[in-house]
């Protein structure tokens, strides 16, 4: 949104980080940002205008630093590692106040009562995908290559599956073969889903990844990148189906890249809109 003359950005791993800085950067937008200890790209500091790093957990002197300079609207990008938040979690006393009042630790509780704060103290919590919208997947087909009928027919199943398990907040990713459910993502995360699907039968399996339909993307927005491309290519996967309602793709040329010298089919469906037209 070209009219935030000052953005806030909290900064997390890999590199949705540094593709939503340029954007604000090219769009002549001023840029403040928030590192986490052990996770954020020094490219992103190189962006921005006023930058603090800081260990995870600091929630208060977060909410400080953003409003010191003028901010007013704010996102999340990136992750963070399962080790910094065993190893590395700092609270402040903001923090501890904060998780004083939650009756469940949960990932999702813990985001929102986060989010909650910042809000109180003024700070209008946006997704990235609404701050910088050119950076979502298109819907249609994304490779050179189109899918067969058969792999289209198990595309739209894992599409569909996928959004199902979604509604019941279990997971995003689904793979299937022939017409079967083969894996359904649970704690282990969308590539080891992938390939348990993948050893689980001979043939090409089809793959969707999605976005719950209940999903706060202003927490945790939905990536692919070319860690998974790679896993799906290693695999020898038919396909992927990606949701165009909400999903971004990390360096997503080079994703494309791979996927095209694999014969990898990817298409990016919203629901209810599952067809792979004749033009592509």
């Amino acid at each position: 949104m070209s009219d935030y003359r000052t953005v806030g950005l909290i900064a997390g791993n890999l590199s949705l980080p540094i593709m939503a800085a340029k954007k604000v950067k090219e769009r002549g937008g001023r840029l403040v940002v928030v590192g986490l200890t052990g996770e954020t790209d020094p490219k992103v500091a190189q962006l921005a205008d006023a930058y603090l790093e800081i260990p995870l957990g600091h929630i208060g002197l977060t909410a400080d630093f953003f409003l010191e300079h003028g901010v007013e609207k704010l996102s999340i990008a990136g992750g963070v590692s399962r080790e910094n938040i065993i190893s590395r979690y700092q609270p402040d006393e903001e923090a501890i106040k904060v998780m004083e009042k939650l009756s469940s630790f949960q990932t999702d509780s813990i985001l929102r009562a986060v989010a909650g704060y910042l809000e109180e103290r003024g700070l209008k919590l946006l997704s990235v995908a609404e701050l910088v919208p050119e950076l979502l997947i298109k819907p249609g087909l994304l490779t050179n290559s189109k899918p067969d009928p058969e792999l289209l027919t198990d595309l739209q199943m894992a599409f569909r599956l996928a959004k199902e398990l979604g509604r019941l907040d279990c997971g995003q990713t689904v793979v299937v073969s022939d017409k079967i459910a083969i894996a359904l993502e649970g704690a282990d995360g969308t590539d080891a889903t992938i390939r348990r699907g993948a050893s689980l039968c001979k043939k090409p399996i089809a793959v969707a990844k999605v976005v719950k339909p209940n999903q706060d993307t202003r927490l945790d927005l939905p990536v692919i990148g070319p860690d998974t491309v790679s896993v799906l290519t290693e695999c020898g996967a038919g396909g992927l189906a990606l949701d165009a309602s909400g999903l971004i793709m990390l360096d997503g040329d080079r994703c494309l890249d791979m996927a095209n010298q694999a014969g990898l089919v990817m298409v990016a469906w919203r629901e209810g809109e599952t067809e792979v037209s004749a033009d592509g």
